[in-house]
């Protein structure tokens, strides 16, 4: 029996405990989900035609959170025993967590810049004043560089 490095221990258990973590993530963002949804009846609101069109994305992703948030628990499943066959050497766990290696950089970069897109175009349209109630210049940098 081969002996296991110690580097793919700690790769290993890392994506187990954060496979866990998304599959409570998403558990948790299903369950308020769905409260929501009872609250309002089952109807989501409809959006102003005149709303920022960050605000549009968001609104149509919210209107499938659900199953947003299955697809989220799944993968996490998918990563958990990949992580768990990592563990055990198997060269297909390897290729499966370099390829979610790359999604989630894909996906990072992503939201990164429709962050940077979306706090533009809302900061953008907040009326300025003059005076001490404006905001600071460094508040859309700060901003940005949040995302």
């Amino acid at each position: 029996m081969k002996k296991r490095p110690t580097s793919v221990t700690v790769i290993g258990w890392i994506f187990i405990v954060s496979s866990i973590l998304m599959i409570l993530s998403g558990a948790m963002g299903l369950m308020a989900y769905s409260f929501i949804q009872q609250i309002g009846g089952g109807n989501f609101p409809q959006m102003s035609e005149n709303i920022p069109g960050p605000f549009k994305v968001m609104a149509y992703i919210f209107r499938y959170f659900g199953i947003l948030a299955i697809i989220q628990a799944l993968f996490a499943v998918f990563i958990l025993i990949a992580g768990i066959y990592f563990l055990k050497l198997r060269a297909w766990a390897k290729t499966a967590l370099e390829v979610i290696c790359w999604l989630g950089l894909v996906y990072m970069i992503s939201f990164g810049i429709f962050w940077i897109i979306s706090w533009v175009s809302i900061t953008s349209s907040i009326p300025v004043q003059e005076g001490p109630q404006n905001l600071p210049a460094f508040f859309n940098i700060f901003g940005i560089i949040m995302g």
